[in-house]
């Protein structure tokens, strides 16, 4: 046996030892007792791994803590001996008071050992002195437990215990590589001692196996389901009886159709065997009868077949129909029942309510007797009309009560009016007539008497538009559906308001209102007030509009003036006019006052009294003669010895005298009446005094790069000189120039592109490109090379005599009056001339004084200049 062993209070230290050919320790439980324990004491378990009896005499089981360094807990065995494939059970604390008792055991400690549920170590010690280290030479086998354990053999500790859970050496006590976590396994405490059966490591062991037994499922109470079978299979038994044991509920038989009891006891020759069981279940409570059917003898372990069913008493399965026949009080209901469950079914039939989701009883059962195969109905009477119902089927078998899903259906409705809304009649003048506007009465379940539309102040009826109206309708009807169009017109004789409700009933139904809305009125007319015109010191014409005479016709109109602003209607001083036409009229108002503002309005009268206008106002003429001018639009920058405009201002005068009204000069603007008219540096325009008005167009055109900014002057007609701002500049810009891409380059020469976009306020003269080998070169300073190529905006330059392998820079020029312009720089590099030649094929061996060949190789340059290509001499 080998054992790892570490200390880790004092030190680590691992040590072998030859593997136990004899006793060994099968099991250790710590938990006895303790709260939750299986059983009332610790234990520790020997196994005899050997063929042959092995003598306890002088050894002893030694305990220590999980972490300690020393046992502290040692009992000595008794002398005696463990037969070959035996066990011995050594209690080895106390009884508690909690766990079930022990087995029988082979020996209790004494004095007795105290061991931890959880984690600890154990030795089985050939001597009876406490050892003091993990790997003193006379362990026989050692058991480190827990994962605090600081020493074990192998790799690690068991797995930690409880109160539940021992370390059982695996294979019945016989495995042992000296690792305790690979020998080892937890698992329910279950002591052996020296009656168990002796296990004999490495000689086949009696097994005992069975296959799955299939599950019955749920099965009606105090029905038989089955048989299902599984088979047992034993191997190396001794010929003790095999045995199946009872389980509640479950009865066997080693033949399908034979005898059925609560347990078998089957006697066996040994060795191999085999045998089906049948099964029967025969459940008797609504329960589980889950569990496993024991199987034991022949030597062998025993094992458990699992065995499931449960015991049911299932209600009928019921599914809720559809509802026909439905009246205003009566209705149908169907059902079906697909199954019947457990036991007959001993009534069926529906139940209905008027609360959604009610409870499965909690409506008004109608029970039914008409089954027939799966289906049957069920007549409900007493129904409310025109009510929503909610109903599911039942059926009931001595498990319960069953009941399907809800449904619902609406009774017929009982005789009903509607109508349509009746558009308004809005504001009608007294004593005529609106209309007709129309409502719709629609009927459902109608007797037969008449529908009646009742009397409502201002309103008549029809049931044509253009028929007979009256102020009330009885209409016959032969009762079920019914619509009718009524057409109703409004004829109010007073002004106030008609609003009110057209009561309509009949057939049963109950009576509904219509609105009517409408209201008398008697307007007066409908005024605007119109500019004004014609305007002089002392008088003015006034325009008006009525475009809407009101509720009678007009029998006065005009307008009223006043020098107060907002002046109440009626208190201005009327002038009456009779030049209405269509909507329009105007009044001519004299005796007025020089420079004076007046406010007026124009009214209209007629018998519901006067209307009038909003109020607007103008001032007349003052009796000095004055000048203004409109703004002139400035001409901004203008090329020199070019014309622009014309723009135009206006003159206007008030009071003028007769002399004439003059216009300019001004440097560089010329004037004129008309647009398209001669134009001159100034203009004297003849006028017949009073108000005098006159559009002056303008021209400039300046001759200097400058600006032109002033004021035109104009006068005359007495009236004092007023002035117009008048703005514009003289320019003459140059060219614009864009410098473009290279293309045919080559070590000597290059094509270098350009644009003129604009040519600027003049034609261009000369334009190319300057090249340089100087990188940012000053405008002006390179080789020019002038184009003559110039298509649409587009020219180029060839520039030749260049060197090869040189970086040259470059601008695109242009010339124009205004000077000289020049693109932004670029830039390329001629090429490299290049020579290639290919292989001479070789002479070989020639005579002296002999000529051999010719054989030949081929030159090819790139981007060469002109100069010659030479060969030169080889001897």
């Amino acid at each position: 046996m080998k054992k790892i062993c570490t200390i880790i209070l004092i030190l680590a230290s691992v040590q072998s030892f030859s593997q136990s050919t004899t006793l060994v320790i099968s099991q250790v439980y710590g938990a006895g007792g303790n709260a939750g324990a299986l059983f009332n004491a610790d234990y520790v378990e020997l196994h005899n791994v050997s063929g042959v009896a092995q003598s306890l005499s002088g050894f002893s089981i030694q305990y220590g803590s999980a972490t300690g360094s020393t046992f502290s807990g040692v009992s000595a065995l008794p002398a005696v001996s463990i037969p070959a494939g035996g066990y011995f059970l050594i209690q080895a604390s106390t009884i508690g008071a909690v766990g079930s008792p022990l087995p029988t055991p082979d020996n209790v400690a004494s004095p007795s050992i105290a061991m931890s549920g959880t984690a600890g170590k154990v030795a089985l010690v050939n001597g009876t002195t406490a050892i003091t280290s993990c790997t003193a030479t006379n362990i026989i086998d050692f058991v480190g437990y827990g994962s605090t354990a600081n020493c074990f053999e192998g790799t690690g500790a068991t797995g930690t215990l409880s109160s539940i859970l021992a370390a059982l050496r695996n294979n019945s006590g016989c495995t042992d590589t000296n690792d305790n976590t690979a020998d080892f396994t937890l698992a329910t405490p279950a002591p052996r001692n020296s009656a168990t059966t002796v296990f004999i490591c490495g000689a086949a062991s009696p097994t005992l196996s069975a296959t799955t037994l299939t599950s019955f499922g749920n099965v009606c109470i105090n029905t038989t389901a089955g048989p299902n079978a599984f088979t047992i299979t034993g191997t190396t038994l001794n010929t003790t009886n095999v045995t199946v044991g009872a389980l509640t509920g479950f009865t066997y038989s080693t033949t399908a159709g034979g005898t059925y009891t609560a347990s078998l006891s089957l006697t066996q020759p040994g060795g191999a065997y085999t045998q089906q069981i049948f099964v029967r279940f025969t459940p008797t409570l609504v329960q589980s009868y889950n569990g496993n059917i024991p199987v034991g003898g022949g030597g062998a372990t025993s094992i458990n077949v699992a065995a499931s069913g449960a015991g049911v008493n299932t209600l009928p399965t019921v599914t809720t129909g559809a509802a026909s026949a439905i009246t205003t009080t009566t209705a149908t209901l169907a059902g079906t029942i697909p199954a019947n469950g457990c036991s007959a079914f001993t009534a069926y039939g529906v139940e209905y309510s008027t609360t959604a989701g009610f409870p499965n009883g909690g409506g008004t059962p109608v029970p039914s007797t008409n089954l027939s195969g799966i289906n049957f109905s069920s007549n409900v009477t007493g129904l409310s009309a025109g009510t929503v119902y909610y109903y599911h089927a039942f059926a009931t078998n001595n498990g319960g009560t069953a009941y399907g899903t809800e449904q619902t259906f609406t009774t017929l409705a009982g005789p009903s009016v509607s109508a349509t809304a009746l558009p308004g009649f809005g504001n009608v003048c007294i004593n005529t007539t609106a209309g007709p506007n129309s409502f719709t009465i629609t009927g459902s379940n109608l007797n037969t008497t008449n529908i009646t539309v009742g009397a409502l102040a201002g309103f008549t009826y029809s049931t044509t538009a253009g028929g007979t109206y009256t102020t009330t309708l009885s209409l016959t009807q032969p009762g079920g559906a019914f619509s009718q169009q009524i057409f109703v017109r409004f004829n109010p004789t007073l002004v106030q308001s008609y609003n009110g409700n057209i009561p309509v009933g009949g057939g049963g139904a109950s009576t509904v209102n219509v609105a009517a809305t409408g209201a008398g009125v008697n307007s007066i007319p409908t005024v605007t007030t119109g500019a004004a015109s014609a305007i002089t010191t002392v008088t003015a014409t006034l325009a008006g509009t009525i475009p809407s005479n009101g509720c009678s016709a007009v029998t006065a109109y005009g307008v009223e003036y006043s020098t107060t602003a907002g002046f109440p209607n009626g208190t201005g001083t009327p002038v009456l006019s009779t030049n209405l036409s269509g909507i329009n009229f105007s009044s001519n108002v004299s005796g007025l006052n020089s420079n004076t503002v007046y406010y007026y309005h124009a009214y209209a009268t007629n018998t519901a009294g006067t209307g009038y206008g909003n109020e607007q106002t103008f001032t007349t003429l003052s009796l000095t003669p004055t000048l203004n001018a409109t703004a002139l639009t400035a001409f901004g920058n203008v090329c020199i010895n070019t014309t622009a405009g014309p723009n135009s201002f206006t003159v206007n005068g008030s009071a003028l005298n007769t002399t004439n009204i003059t216009v300019g000069p001004l440097s560089g603007f010329t004037f004129s009446t008309t647009a398209g008219g001669t134009y001159t540096a100034s203009l004297s325009l003849v006028q017949p005094g009073g108000t005098f008005t006159q559009a002056i167009f303008v021209r400039f055109t300046p001759t200097l790069v400058q600006s032109y900014n002033g004021n035109i002057p104009v006068g005359g007609g007495g009236a004092a000189s007023v002035n117009v701002a008048a703005s514009g500049a003289g320019i003459n810009t140059t060219a614009t120039v864009t410098s473009g891409a290279t293309s045919a380059i080559t070590s000597i020469s290059a094509t270098v592109a350009g644009t003129i976009p604009t040519i600027g306020c003049s034609a261009v003269t000369a334009y190319g490109i300057e090249w340089s080998l100087v990188n940012g070169f000053p405008n002006g300073s390179g080789t020019a090379v002038p184009s003559t190529n110039l298509a649409g905006i587009n020219f180029s330059s060839g520039l030749t005599g260049l060197t090869p392998t040189t970086t040259y820079y470059y601008k695109a020029y242009a010339t124009n009056n205004g000077g000289t312009v020049y693109g932004s720089q670029g830039s390329f590099t001629t090429a490299t001339p290049t020579l290639s030649a290919t292989t001479l094929a070789g002479f070989g061996n020639v005579c002296i004084n002999n000529t051999a060949g010719p054989n030949s190789f081929t030159i090819t340059g790139t981007f060469l200049t002109t100069a010659n290509v030479t060969v030169a001499a080889l001897a």
